[in-house]
């Protein structure tokens, strides 16, 4: 099409988004995204000071002065797919360039900047909220697909189905300290080599300290043409009592 505009120096950037944010380059997002997004699988975070943000920030969003949002890493989601967006007053790309690349050289893989920042928000009217505003991040997701919600797990542990078998896939050092109820114990490491203990007409369902290893554990059952999920969070058991999404 624009070689038929009659453009002749054209260049076609194969690796698309991907290549771009993982080489650390900076990405943007907009009003329509974020819109939609806000409440689930999103952190916002708002990187002005602290009595800005409180005069008028977007609901949901933490604030963080930029200084200081790296020495917030721990804080940021287990989970590697979480949408994480950041924003200032305008785009402020300088700005907030080198946090971008330092949350993906973390290992995130859908870090962006708010196209505009606070100010282009009020001129779509987006939603704001003013007088307190959050400075510890917290993060609430809904399952994808492959995996279970909080609410369903301890239910499916609670009332053990027939059809569903909950799978405890950390070492067995660690599942003596306390396991969820019903589940047995294999270690994703030997899980290959025990995958016929498990019975293939019932949907299993895997767990681990923080999802990690569940998720390893429900790639090999899907390989194997099983039925199953993992739960995406982390696990506790503590004196028989199950915590989800511990920190």
């Amino acid at each position: 099409m624009a070689e038929k505009l009659g453009y002749t120096n054209i260049k076609v950037y194969t690796g698309g988004h991907p290549a771009w944010s993982e080489a650390g380059n900076v990405l943007l997002t907009n009003y329509e995204f974020v819109s939609k997004k806000l409440g689930y699988n999103i952190v916002v975070i708002d990187t002005r000071d602290f009595e800005t943000a409180k005069k008028g920030h977007l609901p949901g969003a933490v604030s963080i002065p930029l200084e200081k949002v790296i020495s917030k890493k721990n804080q940021l989601p287990v989970d590697k797919e979480a949408y994480i967006v950041l924003y200032s007053q305008k785009t402020n790309l300088t700005g907030l360039a080198s946090i971008v690349k330092e949350i993906i050289r973390l290992g995130y893989h859908h870090v962006f900047v708010l196209n505009g920042g606070y100010s282009g928000w009020l001129k779509k009217g987006g939603p704001v909220k003013s007088g307190m505003v959050r400075t510890e991040i917290s993060y609430n997701s809904l399952p994808r697909p492959n995996e279970i919600a909080v609410d369903e797990f301890l239910n499916n542990s609670k009332n053990k189905p027939a059809k569903k078998l909950i799978l405890d896939v950390r070492t067995e050092a660690e599942a003596s300290t306390g396991m969820v109820e019903n589940a047995i114990n294999i270690p994703v490491e030997d899980l290959k080599g025990r995958i016929k203990e498990l019975p293939k007409d019932k949907e299993v369902i895997t767990y681990s300290e923080t999802g990690l290893r569940a998720k390893m554990a429900y790639i090999i059952l899907r390989n194997a043409g099983y039925k199953t999920r993992f739960l995406n969070n982390n696990v506790a058991v503590i004196n028989n009592r199950v915590y989800c999404g511990y920190k």
